[in-house]
C-alpha cells in the first residue's frame, strides 16, 4: 500500500526511540522524584522535561512532560498520510476528539475552572487547541453543543439527536452518543474507502469489546446500579449502553450482564476470543476484589494484540496502530513509576507492575 510507505517509515524511526524495559527499569530505580526527572532528561524526553522544568516540579513536572511529549509525538501522525491512508490515520486519532469532548462536558456541566479542564485534554484529533479552549469557557454543555453545530462539526450530530431525543439528556448519555457514533462513522468510512475487513475493523472491534465487557463486570458487581439505570433511562435493556458492534454479541454481553457477581458473568463470556484474559483477571479479582485487575488484563490484551500488527500490517494501518498503543503504553509506564515513587515504593515493586510486551 503506497500511500502508507512514508508514513510507516517514520513510524519505525519513531519506534526505535521508545525506552526498553531495562531503561524503564532504571528509571524505577532512580529513588525521588527529583532523580526520576534527572534521569528523564537523559532520554528522548529531555526537551518536554526541561521546558516543564520552567513552569512545574515534582509530578507535576512530569505530569506536563508527558502531556507535551505525547501530543507531540502521536498528534504530528496525522500529517504523515495522505489521501486513503489519511483517513484511516484520522480514525485512529479521533478517538483523543471524543477523550476531549466527554472531558469538557463533564466538567462544564460539573463548573470545573476552564484552567483544570484544560489539564486533562489531548489536541491530537481533529480539534485544535483553540477550539477546545474556546468550548472548556462556556457555561454548560448546550453552548458546547450549539458552537459545534455552528462551527459545522460532525461531533454535533449524535449530540443534537441526544438533546432532541431526551432534552434533559444527563451527561453520561452525552458521553455514550459520542462513543456510539465514533463507532459507526469509523464502519461507515472503511466500507467506502476499503470496502474489506482490514486490521483497523478489528481494532475497532476489539476497542468495543473490552469497553462492553466493562460495562457488563460492572453491573455484576454492583447488580443494583441495574435499577438506577432503568430509573434514569426508564428501559431496562442494558443493550442501550454498548458500542460497536464488536465481535461479541450483544445479545451473550447481556445475559452475562444480568448475572448479580462477577464470576458467572465471566463464565457466561466463557467461548469468546477474550476467555483467556477474563480468566486470568478473575483469579487476580478473587484476591483483590478490585475490577481493575480484571481491566489490567484486558488492556493487555489489547497492547500485545496492536503491538504484533507492526509486524503483520508492515505496509497498512497495523504500524500506525501498534506505535500508538506502545507510545501510551511507555507514558502509563511513566506514570505508575512517578506514582510508585511518590507513594514510596520499593524498585521491585514499581517493576513488578509496569506492563511490558
Amino acid at each position: 500500500m503506497p500511500d502508507y510507505d512514508y508514513g510507516n517509515a517514520r513510524l519505525h524511526v519513531m519506534k526505535s526511540r521508545l525506552l526498553s524495559s531495562h531503561e524503564l527499569e532504571t528509571l524505577a530505580e532512580t529513588g525521588s522524584l527529583q532523580g526520576l526527572i534527572a534521569a528523564l532528561t537523559k532520554t528522548v524526553y529531555q526537551k518536554s522535561v526541561e521546558t516543564a522544568l520552567t513552569r512545574a516540579t515534582g509530578m507535576q513536572c512530569i505530569d506536563e512532560a508527558l502531556r507535551t511529549d505525547l501530543v507531540n509525538t502521536v498528534g504530528k501522525i496525522r500529517g504523515f498520510y495522505m489521501e486513503s491512508a489519511g483517513k484511516m490515520t484520522a480514525i485512529v486519532l479521533r478517538t483523543y476528539d471524543i477523550h476531549n469532548l466527554k472531558a469538557i462536558l463533564r466538567g462544564i456541566s460539573k463548573n470545573v475552572p476552564a484552567g483544570d479542564i484544560l489539564t486533562v485534554l489531548l489536541p491530537i484529533g481533529e480539534l485544535s487547541m483553540s477550539t477546545l479552549r474556546e468550548l472548556t469557557q462556556l457555561n454548560n454543555p448546550r453552548e458546547a453543543i450549539d458552537l459545534l453545530a455552528s462551527m459545522g462539526l460532525s461531533f454535533a450530530w449524535p449530540l443534537l439527536n441526544v438533546r432532541a431525543e431526551a432534552p434533559g439528556a444527563e451527561t453520561f448519555e452525552m458521553e455514550l452518543a459520542l462513543d456510539q457514533w465514533y463507532y459507526e462513522e469509523a464502519r461507515q468510512t472503511l466500507r467506502s474507502e476499503t470496502g474489506m475487513v482490514d486490521p483497523l475493523s478489528h481494532a475497532l472491534a476489539l476497542e468495543a469489546d473490552l469497553v462492553n465487557v466493562l460495562t457488563v463486570l460492572r453491573f455484576a458487581q454492583f447488580p443494583h446500579e441495574r435499577d438506577l439505570l432503568r430509573d434514569r433511562l426508564g428501559t431496562d435493556e442494558i443493550e442501550h449502553l454498548f458500542i460497536g458492534s464488536g465481535h461479541i454479541p450483544f445479545e451473550l454481553l447481556a445475559n452475562a450482564c444480568r448475572q448479580d457477581m462477577v464470576a458467572p458473568a465471566i463464565e457466561t463470556l466463557s467461548g469468546t476470543f477474550l476467555e483467556p484474559a477474563l480468566r486470568a483477571g478473575l483469579e487476580a479479582y478473587t484476591h483483590s476484589n478490585r475490577l481493575s485487575d480484571i481491566e489490567r488484563h484486558l488492556k493487555h490484551y489489547r497492547l500485545e494484540w496492536m503491538a504484533e500488527q507492526i509486524a503483520k500490517d508492515p505496509l497498512g494501518i497495523g504500524v500506525v496502530l501498534g506505535y500508538v498503543a506502545l507510545k501510551i503504553n511507555e507514558i502509563g509506564n511513566i506514570r505508575w513509576i512517578t506514582q510508585g515513587i511518590n507513594l514510596g515504593l520499593k524498585p521491585d515493586a514499581i517493576r513488578a507492575e509496569l506492563e511490558m510486551v
